[in-house]
C-alpha cells in the first residue's frame, strides 16, 4: 500500500514511511487515520479494537510507537489526512500518558 523507492547509490529499497511511526505497520492510511481519530476522541484501546476490527495489540503498538518528530507530523498531515489541530491533540495526549506512566 506504500510506494517503494530504490536508492541509486547504495542499491537498497526503502519506503516513504521510513523514520515515521507507521513504518512496517501493515495498515492502510484510512485505518491509521481512523485509529488516531478514535484515540484523540479518548476512546479506549478495546473500544478502538471493536470499532476497527484490529487486535488491541496492533492498536496499542501503533499508538505506543508514535513519537513526535517533524517527519512523522508531516506524514500524518499530508499522507494520512490528519489536521494540524488533531496532531497537536495527539501529541498532548501521548505526552500526558507517557508522563503518567513514568510516575
Amino acid at each position: 500500500g506504500h510506494q517503494r523507492y530504490w536508492c541509486k547509490h547504495c542499491g537498497k529499497f526503502f519506503m516513504d514511511t521510513v523514520g515515521t511511526s507507521v513504518y512496517r505497520k501493515h495498515l492502510s492510511g484510512d485505518q491509521i487515520r481512523l485509529i488516531y481519530r478514535l484515540y484523540i476522541e479518548k476512546n479506549g484501546i478495546r473500544s478502538i479494537e471493536r470499532i476497527t476490527g484490529h487486535h488491541r495489540d496492533t492498536v496499542s503498538r501503533l499508538i505506543k510507537d508514535t513519537v513526535k518528530s517533524e517527519k512523522t507530523e508531516e506524514y500524518l498531515e499530508k499522507q494520512i489526512g490528519l489536521t494540524a489541530e488533531e496532531c497537536q491533540k495527539l501529541w498532548a495526549i501521548l505526552e500526558k500518558k507517557r508522563n503518567a506512566s513514568r510516575k
